[in-house]
């Protein structure tokens, strides 16, 4: 006959637990240390702005701008492309290489991302429409997601070799 497994029992009063040394890596000295980049009170306002564009994406998000006016050149009315404000404004188009490798990248990205590229950049749709369309319940969910995808394009486009400045001083 097979005896049942019984849970182990500690005998006695609880102990605290003590904090055991361990061995860390001391840095190597060869190696510099490259202090990051605190924001500023006034980035970080602008930042977190319900719906503003972060600083670091901005590069990206013109580039987007660029490709989705490059591939309008010859449908009727595309040429303008709706910004956040509302106010639209006429970009400068990329040049055939480049729109040929942002082009390659959007169509290549997932399905979540490309999808919302087409929609944002391409259609004349509202934050709100946006939001319908990806079954979103915020409105501000779409906002949200515009951030997380700049940021995806921002490192597939640098992947590729694009050099886009990361703060407005950088330019």
């Amino acid at each position: 006959m097979r005896r049942s497994a019984k849970p182990y029992v500690m005998r006695g009063p609880p102990r605290p637990t003590t904090e055991r040394t361990t061995s860390v890596d001391p840095p190597d000295k060869r190696v510099p240390e490259i202090p990051v980049r605190k924001l500023s009170p006034e980035e970080l306002r602008v930042i977190t702005r319900p719906g503003a564009t972060d600083p670091r994406l901005r590069a990206v998000d013109r580039y987007l701008e660029r490709w989705a006016v490059t591939r309008g050149k010859n449908l009727p009315g595309a040429a303008q492309v709706r910004l956040l404000s509302g106010s639209s404004s006429a970009c400068e188009p990329l040049h055939d290489r480049e729109w040929l490798l942002v082009d390659g990248a959007v169509m290549n990205s997932p399905p979540w991302a490309s999808r919302f590229v087409a929609l944002w950049y391409r259609t004349e749709a509202s934050a709100a429409q946006i939001a319908e369309i990806l079954a979103m319940r915020r409105r501000q969910a779409v906002y949200e997601e515009r951030s997380l995808v700049l940021a995806y394009f921002r490192g597939r486009l640098e992947q590729m070799g694009f050099h886009l400045p990361t703060f407005p001083h950088e330019a």
